[in-house]
């Protein structure tokens, strides 16, 4: 008995330690990193973003990290100025800071044998032996049209571990007033490009033409025929969740695509009280706007056109057309959801 009562006491200490040292991680990497950016305490014009608390480290989570951010930056969810970027667990904790009035940005990855050791031993630890990656470069899009050679290292030479197309991504159109719903769908799909604009578009869209009249009856409900990055957005800003029959995701061969040019799948308002909904089915077409064009190296086009899309975000129309309206009952909308039927197919539109 009295070896138990040790070791419950124990254990929780023991937990309290490891998340010390997660939060003392946090701590640190919002010291380096405001020191080198110049920036102060509660600084409206930093963005933090992470792989704290999807990341797993030797069995122990890192959400603890989190709280040092928090503590030592001023920034947090709620100011819309920190993110968690979603990442498997296996990869490393990471830590980006941008600052939108000077473009510049600092990436820390934490080396991961430093968390092993005692709160008291890690607080000894200099950062070069805290992080195995520290790094900094200019990500900002005008400032990267003028300095391709800059982007060139950035990008080319993997300057934050991988993750610049979409770090610098998120960044840019933080810094030009994305929504917090946005920016916060986009770190669900990891990265923002056209594709999960084009998902905002068409949930516009369909916001528009179907409302939800009934919050307790209603819901939409997608048939993602064919799957592309917008089913991500979809996920988050509707709960639209395959785990939850909000979602149902099937690919298409490309005869069939050509078949259907710009089939972008079937949206449906179903009221689950009377068992119906209304449908529609949607084409998208990427090209219907005429973009400004981006002509530095690759590694920018698409970051640009995430940039120039976010003025569209009020015109959604612009790249959608209805292919078919159409009333769904229970019948059809379980055929549509067969992975024995087609369903395209079931709702005619193919």
């Amino acid at each position: 008995m009295i070896v138990m009562a040790i070791l419950l006491m124990l254990i929780p200490g023991l937990a309290l330690a490891d998340n010390a040292v997660m939060q003392e991680l946090g701590t640190k990497a919002a010291k380096a990193a405001m020191q080198d950016l110049k920036v102060e305490k509660g600084d409206a014009n930093l963005l933090i973003l992470t792989s704290a608390g999807h990341a797993i480290v030797d069995g122990e989570t890192s959400q603890g990290a989190i709280k040092g951010l928090m503590n030592e930056s001023g920034n947090c969810i709620g100011d819309g100025n920190l993110f968690q970027v979603l990442r498997p667990h296996w990869k490393p904790v990471w830590f980006f800071f941008f600052d939108k009035a000077t473009g510049e940005a600092v990436y820390l990855q934490a080396n991961s044998k430093s968390l092993n050791g005692s709160l008291e031993d890690f607080k000894a630890l200099s950062d070069d032996k805290v992080f195995s990656k520290i790094s900094k470069a200019n990500v900002d899009i005008d400032y990267l049209r003028n300095h391709t050679d800059e982007g060139n290292a950035t990008f080319n030479g993997k300057a934050f571990g991988g993750n610049e197309f979409s770090l610098a991504g998120i960044a840019n159109v933080w810094a030009r007033g994305g929504s917090f719903d946005f920016i916060q769908a986009t770190c669900f799909h990891d990265h923002l490009c056209p594709g999960v604009t084009s998902g905002l578009f068409l949930a516009k869209f369909v916001e528009g033409k179907l409302p939800i009249n009934n919050i307790s009856a209603e819901s939409y409900k997608v048939i993602s025929c064919p799957n592309w990055c917008k089913d991500d957005l979809l996920q988050m800003r509707w709960d639209a969740t395959p785990g939850k029959s909000g979602m149902f995701v099937m690919a298409l061969t490309d005869a069939e695509k050509k078949a259907v040019p710009g089939i972008a799948g079937i949206y449906i308002r179903w009221n689950d009280t009377a068992k119906s909904g209304d449908a529609l089915a949607l084409a998208y077409n990427f090209s219907a706007v005429q973009l400004p064009t981006w002509t530095g190296p690759s590694w920018g086009s698409k970051l640009y056109q995430d940039i120039v899309l976010m003025d569209w975000t009020d015109k959604p129309e612009a790249f959608i057309t209805i292919l078919k309206e159409f009333k769904v009952d229970s019948a059809m909308l379980a055929q549509m959801q067969n992975a024995g039927m087609h369903p395209l197919k079931v709702a005619g539109v193919m």
